[in-house]
């Protein structure tokens, strides 16, 4: 399970970000791996959704398979109550978030066959807000 916040934050509050439609740089191929999940669509993940992948993994998932993470939740979203005046600053921070953009690699998993991580992987993509597909690693 993730913790609903980091450890280390260097901007208390920060904008709202927009998603741009280009695909980055960084997580684009599998490192290590054989299977991966790669997002189609640009979006968020919630702590709450976060948190529910990796429960149906270990629900799924044998101990010796290992999975690799690569989504953080690093942008804190702030929420003012409905009943509160106009002015007195930002609001506080009510959850996370972590962007995810066209092209990125959400996690990677290995030690697995072909038949249980197709199945597992589809069930995991139908939990995600956005489209995604499988990929595997070709030697």
């Amino acid at each position: 399970m993730i913790k609903e916040a980091p450890k280390t934050i260097k901007y208390g509050r920060c904008f709202r970000l927009k998603l741009k439609q280009e695909i980055r740089n960084g997580y684009l191929n599998l490192s290590k791996y054989k299977f991966g999940l790669k997002a189609i669509e640009s979006g968020w993940i919630d702590s709450v959704q976060l948190n529910s992948l990796l429960r149906v993994m270990k629900v799924l998932l044998e101990k010796k398979v290992i999975i690799k993470l690569n989504c953080s939740l690093i942008i804190p979203i702030t929420k003012k109550p409905l009943e509160t005046r106009m002015g007195s600053g930002k609001a506080e921070r009510k959850f996370w978030k972590c962007p995810v953009r066209k092209g990125m690699i959400l996690f990677e998993i290995g030690n697995i066959s072909d038949i249980e991580a197709v199945n597992i992987i589809k069930i995991i993509a139908y939990r995600l807000p956005f489209l995604s597909k499988m990929i595997k690693l070709k030697y």
